[in-house]
Parts: structure tokens; C-alpha cells; sequence
């Protein structure tokens, strides 16, 4: 930001218009309509001498009788437009406007009165030669004051000049409140605009440039910075026009919509913000609202993981879809406590349930589902952060795998219409523990499904699965850790400069999962149309180019190494060819391949006794078997047994060799305890066994 400077006084002019300054709103608007007298008085003698042809024509009664009645009549027809209520810097559309109706209705107001008693000796042609040089000279006059005034207020305050691009009601309301608050320090130097009708006008006193002149704007005036004011703008639109203005060698601050700024919820000093939909490159899929409220509106519904992001945005778009209660299912206090107090701040008449407790605990879930009627599951609740849980398998396999599990059992159990898993495209031949735990998920899914039909006497869930890609500005994103860096000055890191990610943003990912509960039929994978995978590395150059660095420093990106898990590209289907379209023209049914049911069945059952007794060998071994394309490139160890249980890879990916060292019930002469058996009712009133 360029520093302030003291006053200077210089000149006449500047004293004059100092004066002005210091007067009051009514006193200015006086002074206001004396000089548009003035000009009147001028564009008045002026017609007359052009019809008389003479540079010096009389000034008798008849003169004076039509100046009056011009003056008193037009002053009276500005003010009642506003035009003495304006701001006089920030002339533009609407003054123009307001002087060609004003000078209409004096025009009218005494052009009547001349037909119908012409003044002896005076022509009638002087008043519509006089109309015509009013407009010229009340707009030259007020060009001419703004210029005076832009001029005082550049010596008086050093402002840095910006370009304002986009000339429409964002971009003239920012230019005008630039104009009258001098706190900031912007000072606009001209309009650039798309539209070639816009093109080579004056609003607000600043031209309107093509962007081609760019390159002569910012060596002309000195700019480098541009105002970004389209917020209307699509996000895969904003963001090739703001790599555009980076190109061309601007800072690129973005403006917030013309309606937070009026309203006050943002201010100008927010003005920088880069957006997730900057980022995403591509047109976001529109929602279908037939399908958002299928499962929705008047059912009870409930959310699991609703302190998250994709769980919290779920909840906003649920409760705005009118269900008949919503039910929030969150192991954190804090998140559950801060999601549940907005909901009811936003939904005043919606009946909410906030439920403290984990996904993995079947009886209370169980306990919830039966006593609110819940209709519709969507289960977000999972552990998604790929190098913790890589770190930390054991919890994550127990989160996300038997998590799901046992809220689809108690799903099963209770009656509920239909459950959607949030899934990830890591599920897709997976490298890390995370995306192997949330096909086998998938897997759970299917396989209570599958059993559940077979109970006598009780309809079965319809259990959907959605894979989406990476959300954008979700927590533990890129997003938030690379604005983050930035606005640290940097540097921002990278793990390699090829990975790639597709990518969504927050309510795009949730709409999605609303609009897939109501499509499926039960036992699909959904997935989205979401364009080109991202790199990265250009995610990172595009936030560093697009976000507002007043420092001027440059910001170097650092490459770190690929991180445990980590692949170098995402895949959204094993088989692209085993697609399938659906009523939405953007979301696709994958036809995925799974091991038999029976033996899914028979490997949980096994899973979970290893899991109980934290046999980390023997529970790697069994995710294996569960995800056949689960390729580890590392050795395994679950950190809180460091030292007790390491795995390791070779080849294939599949494991080989022993436990280093036995497990704790080994070493202690204990058998591993037994885990209950997974089973649903198989006959009315037989109680199903809890989980864990």
C-alpha cells in the first residue's frame, strides 16, 4: 500500500475547491444549482446570438422572462430527480440521465407557453438550440469539476491507482464508493470491459477501455493493480480472465457482490478474496431440484458427520430443502455444538436433533434411528486425511469400514428408506489405507444390503454410494493450507509437481449426494462429470498469481516429496467402459467388481477380531483380500504400537514375511478375545448382536 502523504495546498483552484469541500450537504447542493444557473444563463445567450447571428444580441424584457422561467423550472426538475442528492464525483449513467429528463421537462414546461404566446421579437428556435448546448455544458462542467476534484484528491492523498475491470453495477457502485470514501486507498484510473458497447464511454468520469489496451493502461498510468468486479461471473469464466490480467502483469484483487457491499456484510477492505469457484476450471454442475428433495422434504433425515465439511454443508442444503426433522450425528462436541447453534440461527421452525456419539456405536445408533422415524441416512462420517490415517491405520480401518458398517446395520435394523455413503475416488485402485478403507466401505454397504433383503417381512435400505474427487476449501484441503502459506509470503509446498486431483467445491460435492440418494435403486456407485484432473502445482501458481500480495515479494513454490499413500493421479472408475448414464446429464453409475458377498462377510467377521485385538499384520492382510486393487507402496505401522507391529510390502503390493514382533495378547499368554458375530435379524423379534 503506498503511504500517505500530508496536504498539499496548490494553487487557486485547489483552494476554491477546498472551500467547496468544507461546506455542508444542503450549502454544496446550493452551489450546485447556482452553477447549473450559470450554465443555463450561458447556453441561453449563447442560442440566442447562433439565431440571431450576431456575437452580441439584445438582453431585453423578453430574455430575461425566458431565463426565468428555464431556470426556475429545470433547477425544479433536477432536484426533483436527484440529481442535486448525488455524489459529484461519481457522475456517470445516471446523471446523464437525470440532466436529459430535467432538460425534457423545461424543454416542455416552456416550449408550451412560447407556442401558444410567442414573445414579440423572439424566436422559438432558441429554446431547442438552448436545450442542446445545456446538455453539453452541464456534462463539460461536471467533467470538468471531477477532474479538478480527482486532481486534489491525488495531491492530497498518494492512492494507488487501480483498473477497475467490469463496468457494470458491481464496478460502477465500487468506483463511486472509492470516489466518496477517501479512507481507501484505491484510486480508479479507468474502466475495462468486455463489451464493445460500453467500450470508449464515460462513466463516473473514468473511460471505459477494451481489454486489449491493457498493456497501455498500466504504462500510461503507472497501474498495477486491477479490480476484479464481475462477481456474477461463473467461477471457470472469473478465473480465465483473472489469469488474463496476471498475464499481463497486474496484482488481481477480486470484489465482492454488489450486494454484500450494500448490504454490509463485506466491506472493501475484503476486496482480494480468491474463491473456490476461481479455482475450479470448469462450469459447476447445476443441481436437478426435483431429485435434491426426493429424499428430503418431509422426511426425517439424518446426517452423520454433520460437523464436517461435506456433513455441515449437507445440513445447510437439508434444512433449506423443508424435512420434517433433521437429525445430527457428530463425535466432536465442538463441531456438533457450532453446526447445530447456525442451523438454528438460519432455520428458526426447523426440529433438530443434535446426537453426541460415534458412528461405530450400532446400539445407540440404532437407539436414534428408531425413536426419531428416521427416512433417509447420509453417512459423511469417515476419517479422510490421507497421510494421518496412513500413519494411523488401525482407527482409520475401524472408523471408516466398521463405522459404516454399523450405521448400516442399525439402518437395516430400523427401517430406514434409503442410506447414501460419501465415498472418494480414492477407492479407485487405491495406494493408502484411507481410499482402501472406503471401498471397503462400499463393500459394507453392499453386503448389509444384501442380507438385509433377505430378512422376511421388512423392506431393505436402498444403500447408495457417491465418489466424488478432492472438494476445494474443505477442511485439510490444499486450499486453506496454501492461503495460508501465501498470506505468510510463502513458500507454498507441494509434494510433486504431477500430481494431479479432480476437484469440486463443497455445495457442488453435497448436491451431489442429494441428487444420488434419489437416483439410485440400491447397491450403485455414483460419480460426477468434473472435467480435467488439476495439477496442483497449477492450483498452487493460479492461488499465488490470482490472490492479493500487497508485499510485492515473490512466492516461490517448494516441492516436498510424495507423502505416504499418495498417488500421482486419481481415478473416478477401474473401468471407464463400465459407465453408465443416468437422468442427470452429469452424474454416471459405475459398474464396480466385488469379491462375493459371502466372502465379504466371512473377511469382516475376521477383520474385526483383528481389529479388536490390534493385530495390524493380520488386519492389512485382510484389507488385501477385501480390495484386491489396494496396492500399499510402504511398510505399515500403526504409530500408537510402534515398534510392536510393522508390515511390510513387496511386488505386488500384497503383504509378505511375519510380525517383527508379537502382539500384546501374544506376549501375554492371552487368546485374542472374540468379536461378535455380524448378523442382522433373521427371523421377527430376534434382537441382531451390537457391534462395537
Amino acid at each position: 500500500m503506498i503511504p500517505h502523504t500530508d496536504q498539499v495546498s496548490v494553487g487557486r483552484p485547489s483552494r476554491l475547491l477546498r472551500e467547496v469541500q468544507r461546506l455542508s450537504r444542503g450549502q454544496r447542493r446550493w452551489v450546485k444549482a447556482g452553477i447549473d444557473a450559470l450554465v443555463t444563463f450561458a447556453a441561453l445567450y449563447t442560442a440566442l446570438a447562433v439565431r440571431l447571428g450576431t456575437p452580441a444580441p439584445p438582453l431585453g424584457t423578453g430574455f430575461l422572462l425566458l431565463l426565468q422561467m428555464i431556470v426556475c423550472t429545470r433547477l425544479v426538475a433536477f432536484a426533483w430527480l436527484g440529481l442535486y442528492r448525488s455524489n459529484l464525483v461519481a457522475t456517470g449513467t445516471e446523471s446523464l440521465r437525470q440532466i436529459l429528463l430535467g432538460i425534457g421537462i423545461s424543454l416542455f414546461g416552456v416550449g408550451l407557453p412560447m407556442l401558444l404566446l410567442p414573445p414579440p421579437g423572439f424566436p422559438r428556435s432558441v429554446i431547442i438550440i438552448e436545450a442542446g448546448l445545456s446538455v453539453s455544458l452541464l456534462l463539460g462542467v461536471r467533467e470538468v469539476m471531477v477532474a479538478l476534484l480527482r486532481s486534489r484528491l491525488a495531491r492530497t492523498r498518494r492512492r494507488e491507482p487501480v483498473v477497475i475491470y467490469g463496468a457494470g453495477n458491481a464496478g460502477l457502485q465500487l468506483a463511486g464508493m472509492l470516489a466518496r470514501d477517501e479512507k481507501h486507498e484505491y484510486r480508479p484510473v479507468c474502466f475495462v470491459d468486455d463489451a464493445p458497447v460500453k467500450q470508449g464511454v464515460r462513466l463516473y468520469g473514468l473511460e471505459v477501455y477494451d481489454p486489449a489496451a491493457l498493456d497501455q493502461i498500466r504504462e500510461r498510468h503507472g497501474v498495477r493493480r486491477a479490480l476484479f468486479a464481475i462477481p456474477s461471473l461463473p467461477g471457470w469464466r472469473r478465473q480465465k480472465l483473472l489469469q488474463r490480467l496476471a498475464g499481463a502483469g497486474f496484482e488481481v484483487s477480486t470484489v465482492p457482490s454488489l450486494i454484500d457491499l450494500v448490504s454490509g456484510r463485506l466491506e472493501l477492505d475484503e476486496v482480494g478474496a480468491v474463491t473456490a469457484d476461481d479455482l475450479l476450471g470448469r462450469e459447476a454442475v447445476p443441481p436437478d431440484q426435483g431429485l435434491l428433495c426426493t429424499n428430503i422434504t418431509g422426511k426425517v433425515v439424518t446426517v452423520t458427520g454433520a460437523g464436517g465439511s461435506i456433513g455441515s454443508e449437507l445440513c445447510r442444503q437439508i434444512a433449506a430443502l423443508g424435512p420434517r426433522a433433521l437429525v445430527l450425528v457428530e463425535n466432536s462436541e465442538y463441531a456438533l455444538y457450532r453446526i447445530g447453534m447456525e442451523l438454528r440461527e438460519q432455520f428458526p421452525g426447523l426440529q433438530l436433533r443434535e446426537v453426541l456419539g460415534s458412528v461405530g456405536d450400532r446400539a445407540r445408533m440404532a437407539s436414534v434411528f428408531r425413536e426419531a422415524g428416521v427416512q433417509t441416512v447420509y453417512h459423511a462420517a469417515a476419517y479422510k486425511h490421507v497421510p494421518l490415517v496412513e500413519e494411523n491405520p488401525l482407527p482409520g480401518l475401524k472408523n471408516n469400514v466398521f463405522g459404516t458398517l454399523r450405521a448400516a446395520e442399525a439402518s437395516a435394523e430400523c427401517g430406514v428408506e434409503t442410506f447414501v455413503l460419501v465415498s472418494t475416488d480414492k477407492a479407485v485402485r487405491p495406494s493408502s489405507v484411507m481410499g482402501a478403507s472406503k471401498r471397503a466401505a462400499e463393500l459394507a454397504c453392499l453386503l448389509v444390503g444384501a442380507r438385509a433383503a433377505t430378512v422376511p417381512g421388512r423392506s431393505a435400505p436402498r444403500f447408495v454410494m457417491v465418489r466424488f474427487g478432492n472438494v476445494l476449501d474443505s477442511a485439510g484441503s490444499v486450499v486453506p493450507l496454501f492461503r495460508k502459506q501465501i498470506d505468510r509470503g510463502g513458500p507454498v509446498t507441494v509434494t510433486h509437481k504431477d500430481v494431479a486431483r479432480y476437484f469440486m467445491t463443497i455445495p457442488e460435492a453435497s448436491q451431489l449426494v442429494l441428487q444420488a440418494g434419489a437416483l439410485g435403486r440400491g447397491g450403485e456407485v455414483f460419480l460426477l462429470e468434473m472435467g480435467q484432473p488439476v495439477k496442483i502445482a497449477d492450483l498452487a501458481q493460479r492461488m499465488i498469481d490470482l490472490t492479493q500480495a500487497a508485499t510485492g515479494k515473490k512466492i516461490e513454490i517448494r516441492y516436498t516429496g510424495m507423502r505416504p499413500g499418495e498417488k500421482l493421479y486419481e481415478e473416478l472408475l477401474t473401468d471407464p467402459e463400465l459407465s453408465e448414464p443416468t437422468d442427470h446429464p452429469k452424474i454416471f453409475q459405475a459398474r464396480e467388481k466385488a469379491p462375493p458377498l459371502a466372502l465379504v462377510g466371512e473377511l469382516f467377521e475376521d477383520f474385526q477380531v483383528a481389529l479388536r485385538s490390534h493385530n495390524a499384520e493380520t488386519s492389512h492382510r485382510l484389507l488385501c483380500r477385501l480390495v484386491p486393487d489396494y496396492q500399499p507402496s510402504r511398510e505399515l505401522r500403526d504409530i500408537a504400537r510402534s515398534g510392536e507391529a510393522t508390515l511390510s510390502f513387496h511386488g505386488n503390493g500384497h503383504p509378505s514375511g511375519r510380525l517383527e514382533q508379537s502382539s500384546a495378547a501374544e506376549r501375554n499368554g492371552r487368546p485374542e478375545e472374540p468379536a461378535p458375530v455380524l448378523a442382522l435379524e433373521t427371523e421377527a423379534g430376534a434382537p441382531s448382536r451390537p457391534g462395537d
